[in-house]
Order: C-alpha cells, then sequence, then structure tokens
C-alpha cells in the first residue's frame, strides 16, 4: 500500500489520521507485505508530513506489515535527527523498517523552506553518505565532514535493529536505484514497468544495499468497486482533486510542473499509462495478473486513497482487492 494521507475534504486531521490506520491495519489483516508513505509539506496532498511520526504509531497498530518511508526527503532533515528517527522506528516496528530516500519533485516545498532548488541533489548524496558513515562505523563516535555538514564526535547511542541498517528505497530513475543496489518502484503501462525491471537488472550492482535483498514494484493508484460503472465514476470524480492539491502549489507560485501528463487532471490519460486502474474485482484482478504474467513483477504497490475519495470507498477497495485478488492470487 502506498500513502500520503491525503486530505480529502473537511476531514480533522484527528480523524484522518485514524482513518488511514484503520486502512493499514485491514490491508495486514488482508494479507498485504508492506506500507509506504510519502514526505510532502504545505499541500492537502499530504497531512502528516512527518513520516516518521505516523510510522511510529502504524508499528504499535500492526505487527507484520513492514514499514517503509517514500520518501524521507533528505535535503530537509537534520542528519543527527534523522539517524535518530531511522534507529527508533527500527526498535518501534521490530525490525520492520525499510527507509526510503530522495530529493524531492517540488521545488516550491524547497523554495519555502528556504531551501536552494539548485542544492537539491548534492545535499541529498551528501546526507546518504554521512548516513552511511555513521551505520557503518564500528566505533561508539562517528565524524563527518562534507560541504553542508561538519560533525565531529558523535555518539551513536542508538542502533538499528537490522544490521548493518534498514533495507533502503530509491524512487526515481531505475538505474541510479540499481546502481545504489537498493529497491524502487517502476510506474506506467505492464510494458513500460516489465522494460524498467528489466533495466534495473541489467544495470544493478550491490552498491549500498546492505546485502538486503532489493525488489522493483510496479506501482500504480486503484479503485474497486462492485462494477466497472461504479468504479469509473468514484475515479473520474476523485482523480481531478488529486492533480489539483498535486499542483496546488506549482499553481501558486508560479513555478513549472514536472513534466508528468497525469498532474493536470487528465483522467483519461491517467487511466491510459495506468496511473490509475479502477474497475470490479474481475478487472483488477486481471490487471495484476498481467502484471505479473511476464515472471518479472514480484511486487505491487497500490495506492487506494487519494483525491476526494472518503474513507468507506477507499476501505472497500481494499476490501474487495484482499479477497478477489491477494487471497485468490496468493501474493502478498
Amino acid at each position: 500500500m502506498f500513502d500520503q494521507l491525503e486530505q480529502p475534504g473537511g476531514l480533522d486531521p484527528g480523524q484522518l489520521y485514524e482513518s488511514r490506520l484503520t486502512l493499514a491495519e485491514r490491508a495486514e489483516q488482508g494479507g498485504f507485505w508492506g506500507y509506504h508513505k510519502s514526505e510532502h509539506h504545505m499541500i492537502p496532498l499530504d497531512h502528516g508530513p512527518d513520516t516518521g511520526i505516523f510510522l511510529g504509531a502504524l508499528a504499535q497498530r500492526t505487527t507484520t506489515m513492514r514499514l517503509c518511508s517514500l520518501v524521507h526527503l533528505l535535503p530537509f532533515h537534520h542528519p543527527i535527527r534523522l539517524l535518530e528517527e531511522i534507529c527508533m522506528l527500527d526498535h518501534l516496528s521490530g525490525g520492520r523498517f525499510e527507509f526510503g530516500f530522495g530529493k524531492g519533485i517540488s521545488a516550491p516545498e524547497h523554495l519555502l523552506w528556504g531551501l536552494d532548488v539548485g542544492e537539491a541533489e548534492a545535499r541529498t548524496e551528501e546526507m546518504l553518505a554521512l548516513l552511511l558513515a555513521a551505520f557503518g562505523s564500528d566505533r561508539d563516535l562517528f565524524s563527518f565532514h562534507g560541504r553542508f555538514w561538519q560533525l565531529t564526535d558523535v555518539p551513536m547511542e542508538i542502533r538499528p535493529r537490522q544490521q548493518p541498517y534498514p533495507p533502503m528505497w530509491r524512487p526515481g530513475t531505475v538505474t541510479t536505484a540499481a546502481g545504489l543496489g537498493v529497491s524502487t518502484l517502476a510506474g506506467g503501462p505492464v510494458e513500460r514497468v516489465n522494460q524498467s525491471i528489466e533495466a534495473y537488472r541489467a544495470a544493478y550492482r550491490p552498491g549500498v544495499g546492505g546485502g538486503h535483498r532489493p525488489t522493483v514494484g510496479a506501482i500504480r493508484k486503484f479503485i474497486v468497486a462492485p462494477t466497472d460503472a461504479e468504479a469509473d465514476a468514484l475515479g473520474r470524480r476523485a482523480w481531478p482533486a488529486y492533480s489539483e492539491h498535486l499542483s496546488r502549489l506549482f499553481h501558486r507560485y508560479d513555478v513549472p510542473i514536472p513534466n508528468d501528463p497525469t498532474i493536470g487532471g487528465d483522467y483519461e490519460m491517467a487511466k491510459q499509462v495506468q496511473a490509475v486502474v479502477v474497475g470490479d474485482p474481475a478487472r483488477i484482478r486481471g490487471h495484476v495478473e498481467e502484471l505479473c504474467s511476464a515472471g518479472l513483477v514480484d511486487y505491487v504497490v497500490g495506492g487506494f486513497a487519494f483525491g476526494d475519495l472518503s474513507h468507506d470507498e477507499a476501505l472497500r477497495s481494499v476490501e474487495l482487492f484482499n479477497e478477489h485478488v491477494v487471497s485468490p492470487l496468493g501474493h502478498t
């Protein structure tokens, strides 16, 4: 499951958090393997911008599901705070935490935080190097001297439960993740997903994967309803709201939007590129079977709560997905 804690409209934050904790619980009960949470700031796309806090709460409501940040935006974090957060989450979850990292795709969020967008890539690379240096240190103290961070003799009072550190994810370009030896996600139509996985395998290097087995998951949003017509009506209603939430800061501050055909609210285009897949249980099961038919996809990540979909609508999608897709296919 992929979730951004998107505000569907008018929900008290406490109600929103509880509804998404419940959604994740039901996903785990149905056999879902993992839960992925994004990080965005100052937009209705993400009303739970502190990913660590939410995953810490979810760790107490689940027992088997892997909990993954997708992603921690590295330029937005202080390294010591982030190191401690990673270690805490890994222990709170009983070793179920997986660490996703990236630089962020929203230039307005960087600008509103007072960050230089031009430094985002360099800051991300340096933060990753710093984290790896800290986790790899066999001393009680670690030091790091880079362009942005100068740390000397910092005590490592807490270390992760998983060694040498939790499994890592790097979405974006699949060859970048492959070179690092970490997991990633591939979007787009089935053929494109398969091509991405083949490109990943060709470019794979052990990198900094820490010895954990990486994977490339296929990602899309799902709406499952009793009939195709009802699912399509929900998608036609929810997709423009999702697109507006995603692009609001870009429009407000007149910042160019990344080249993504789905951000403009074009629902038909979103369906065409399979950013969203809607239908009755048989149609959704058929799509997942097609994804897995080439023997390349072994992990499917679905977003079920987006746009203005209500909790009940998203929960019904998850329940139908559990019953008609997860259980029959035996995939978790």
